[in-house]
């Protein structure tokens, strides 16, 4: 009879509490690392995602309200070199750095920022002359009625008629871009997408007065004391010899132990790369975020990231699994308890 108790309790809670704590346990490990998330976006295939040519032909276009038929790729190149992936390095970074550092409530708000200056310092020195000629040459000449300009709400970007790019450039265009540049701030805040992000899915801190990282992880121990304790009392219940419980200790671990650890090694194949992409397609980031291309730069972060989540539930599987097999190695070592006659 205590036997059935012990593997309707094994059934129902222990393995499922034993699983999800270790679930946990790797959870946690990356998702409240801030190294993590600075190497993840800190890769080559985030830059060419974030610098794709569908990405800044999105971005220029919306900007400059340029015609279907238009080639950018001129301009594209121009652009790609500007920004670079050591600017977009220091930019998430900081970024990261900057949230984190809300998190652990070591400030009030988090507001994220991109700074322009480094962009601003490369237009009016190095890339200017550059940047200016393959600009030009993007836009198309103005038509009758339209007026002279970069583009804006209805309005389409164009040249002035009669006038030669280099004369444009040389005469009206190089003499007003640091006037220009000077409009711009040289920090843009990104405060307006991340509300409306919290506003769609609001969260806080799971015990007042505590800073999230830390409620995660005394949430995370909770579980796994609440684990630990009913597989042990399980174990008493199943028999009234340590031999006995040894292995039972050893059983009951080894199965979730298993599923965690396979679940690592399905992480590495390309299957959950597949649905995560086909989630992404379907999921309309571009209308929650305000960001366009947010899909394709996700795309690539998750192929980055992924090899770190996959080796932590390798990594806790593996030691799960490794003490199951050495309860059930101490209790078979472990010498019955001898009756007496």
């Amino acid at each position: 009879m205590r036997k059935l108790i012990a593997v309707i309790f094994s059934i129902c809670l222990v393995i499922p509490l034993l699983f999800a704590s270790q679930i946990a346990i790797g959870t946690a490990s990356w998702i409240l690392d801030e190294q993590f998330y600075v190497q993840a976006l800190d890769d080559e295939k985030v830059y060419q995602a974030v610098l794709s040519d569908n990405v800044l032909d999105g971005i220029l276009r919306s900007q400059l309200a340029l015609p279907a038929e238009t080639d950018t790729s001129g301009l594209r190149t121009i652009v790609r070199g500007i920004l670079g992936e050591d600017y977009l390095k220091e930019q998430t970074s900081a970024i990261v750095s900057d949230f984190f550092d809300y998190l652990h409530g070591q400030t009030d708000q988090f507001i994220p920022v991109i700074d322009l200056q480094p962009v601003k310092s490369v237009l009016t020195s190095d890339k200017q002359e550059e940047f200016l000629s393959a600009l030009v040459a993007v836009l198309p000449v103005c038509q009758a009625g339209q007026t002279p300009g970069f583009g804006g709400e209805g309005e389409s970007a164009c040249k002035p008629q009669g006038i030669d790019d280099g004369t444009l450039i040389e005469n009206y265009l190089a003499p007003a871009i640091p006037a220009a540049l000077a409009q711009i701030p040289d920090q843009v805040s990104l405060a307006g997408n991340w509300q409306n992000l919290v506003n769609r899915h609001p969260w806080g801190r799971f015990l007042p007065g505590m800073a999230l990282p830390a409620s995660t992880i005394l949430g995370v121990l909770i579980l796994a004391f609440l684990a630990v304790c009913f597989w042990y009392i399980t174990a008493l219940i199943a028999d009234g010899s340590w031999r006995s419980r040894l292995q039972w200790l050893g059983w009951t671990l080894i199965l979730p132990s298993a599923l965690v650890f396979l679940l690592g090694i399905l992480l590495q194949g390309n299957t959950p790369q597949y649905w995560l992409n086909y989630g992404l397609q379907y999921s309309n980031l571009q209308v929650q975020t305000g960001l366009a291309s947010t899909q394709i730069i996700l795309e690539a972060l998750s192929t980055s990231a992924l090899p770190r989540v996959s080796a932590s539930f390798l990594m806790v599987g593996g030691i799960c699994g490794g003490l199951a097999l050495g309860l059930i190695l101490w209790g078979l070592m472990t010498p019955a308890r001898k009756t007496s006659l």
